[in-house]
């Protein structure tokens, strides 16, 4: 579901700038958090998904554990996040707004079957998550159904906007010192095997047991000096050490 979210996404200013729309920000009581077209988002459902972001976020090795004090483009990190998982909301409630009044509509087997998939993957999935997600899917089809684009369009729109669409899959390891990193590069390049080294070696215990495996991630999810290391990799290839708040290969 978060692929065809993120495909959604790449459209929703284009529908958001179809849909009329007056959001209020400002509380109206301690549990509303803002009002669209007459709906509420509550203070319970901002909670809920506020505390889902940053505990992903504080469990990517790669932040700081100050990170909610860190500057981020002038402002507080913390109040950015605040104010994108605000934003985020009151998006999906236009465009959950949007699909009813172009009468689109979801069965509840749909419901249930996506939810079911979905639990596998995250337990603090609900239904309504679920309802609101096929709905805005099925409008983002239905606005783009008759969009038509030529291969060098997609081709001219890919390489002016990579960055929002490369991903890569990656490892490390994590130590605490330079030499000790620097120890560890020269086993790699002597042919040691990586995920063997990271079970040993790596303070990561999140990954550590799975050979150092990060997974798939985006450009900006890491901190910018990891971030530059592994998208300037080719595949199978291995960093030199990287200095960061935490000193990683």
């Amino acid at each position: 579901m978060k692929r065809k979210v993120a495909l959604i996404m790449t459209a929703i200013f284009v529908l958001l700038s179809m849909v009329s729309c007056s959001a209020k920000k400002e509380s109206v009581s301690k549990d509303v958090v803002a009002i669209v077209n007459g709906e509420n988002i509550t203070n319970a459902d901002y909670k809920r998904v506020f505390d889902q972001v940053k505990a992903q976020i504080e469990s990517n090795p790669q932040y700081t554990k100050d990170i909610w004090n860190q500057d981020y483009q002038g402002k507080k990190f913390l109040d950015v996040i605040k104010e994108n998982v605000l934003n985020n909301l009151i998006a999906e409630k236009l465009l959950v707004q949007e699909a009813i009044k172009n009468n689109i509509t979801v069965t509840d087997k749909e419901i249930e079957e996506e939810y079911q998939k979905e639990q596998q993957i995250s337990k603090d999935i609900t239904k309504e998550d679920v309802k609101n997600y096929l709905l805005i899917n099925k409008l983002f089809d239905q606005y783009t159904k008759d969009l038509k684009l030529t291969e060098e369009e997609l081709k001219k729109y890919y390489e002016e906007n990579k960055n929002q669409f490369e991903v890569v899959k990656a490892s490390h390891i994590l130590v605490q010192d330079e030499k000790t990193a620097e120890d560890i590069y020269n086993r790699l390049m002597k042919g040691e095997d990586f995920a063997t080294l990271a079970k040993e070696y790596s303070i990561d215990t999140a990954t550590k047991d799975q050979g150092g495996d990060l997974g798939e991630f985006p450009h900006g999810v890491m901190v910018p000096e990891f971030d530059e290391a592994v998208f300037s990799l080719k595949k199978g290839e291995i960093s030199k050490p990287v200095k960061t708040d935490y000193d990683t290969i």
